[in-house]
Order: structure tokens, then sequence, then C-alpha cells
């Protein structure tokens, strides 16, 4: 059996004001329940995540610039290298290479781990014809900031060269991203 769906893609770029993002204290409790939540892939409390926290966030309290730090964080620590593999975000940590689900992993670990509220996001990737679907997936993370809602944050595809290339993947999703 066959299925045949037709969507229209988005592209989602967020405007996001860092002064106009409320306190960690503001965001409602079945969100901090479910998505500060660890997991196996996650490890919060691990010495290497809570190290790689301290480091990526130090004294900040504001939830922007929190979770700012720890995407510019992932993307300094870590190499895009597909190898299979979704270890934990500990280990990817210590070994500084993992794919776009291990980049998600360490993204939404530390940021779990520093309060901000960070979930698991997956999708099919679409060339440029829209009759043709690539059988590749791609997975990156939303996190949560207070007043602003869900964001889109891919420190995969922000790990690039250029600032313009690395904001590319805080609060963008491109339209080529079909989520699952």
């Amino acid at each position: 059996p066959q299925m045949e769906v037709g969507v229209d893609l988005y592209e989602v770029r967020a405007w996001i004001r860092p002064d106009q993002v409320g306190p960690l204290s503001s965001i409602p409790a079945e969100i901090t329940k479910a998505y500060l939540a660890d997991g196996r892939k996650y490890r919060l409390k691990s010495e290497t995540v809570q190290r790689a926290v301290k480091e990526a966030v130090g004294d900040e309290t504001k939830p922007y610039w929190i979770a700012r730090n720890i995407y510019q964080y992932v993307m300094s620590k870590l190499d895009y290298k597909l190898s299979g593999g979704w270890d934990t975000a500990p280990l990817l940590l210590e070994r500084g290479s993992g794919s776009c689900s291990e980049y998600a992993f360490v993204l939404i670990a530390m940021c779990r781990a520093a309060g901000i509220p960070a979930r698991y996001v997956a999708g099919i990737v679409t060339r440029g014809d829209d009759a043709f679907v690539d059988n590749v997936f791609h997975r990156w993370a939303e996190i949560y900031l207070p007043g602003m809602g869900w964001i889109p944050v891919d420190p995969d595809r922000g790990d690039k060269k250029t600032p313009r290339g690395q904001a590319m993947g805080f609060g963008n999703l491109a339209n080529k991203l079909l989520i699952t």
C-alpha cells in the first residue's frame, strides 16, 4: 500500500528580543516537569555535563543568554561525524564529535541541566523539487523561552564558520524539513 500526502512547508524565523524573554521562574510547571527531566541519552547529573554547563553558562541568569551560550558551546566542542551511533551526551562531550541527533542530545542535556526546557525533534529532509523526499532524516532541538514559547535550535546546522551561518541555527528552521 502507498499513501500520497500533500504538504506545505514553511520556514520558521523567530524574532527574539533577549530583553523580552521572561525569567526561568515564569516557565509553566507542566513544561518544566516534562522537559527538564533526565533521560538515558542526557545524563544531566554526570560530571561531564555539569562541568560543560558551568563552562558554557558561567554566572549568566537570563534564559536567552544561557541558551545562546550553550548553543555556541556545543558548536565549539563538537565536530560533525556521521558514525551511526546514538551515544550519550557525556560521551559525546568527551569524544568531541557526533551526528545531528547527538548534537541535539548534548544541547538538550546542557539546556535541561541549566534549567532551560528542551525537547528532541525529528524530520525528513526534502530536496529542491516537491515530488522527491529524501530518505535522510535530520534531528534538532527546541527550547522553551519564557514569553516566547518553543524555539527551534539546531547546533548541527549552525555549526558554520561565519557568524551569519551560526545564527541561522538558533530560532530558524529551514523549509526543507518535514517534522515527523
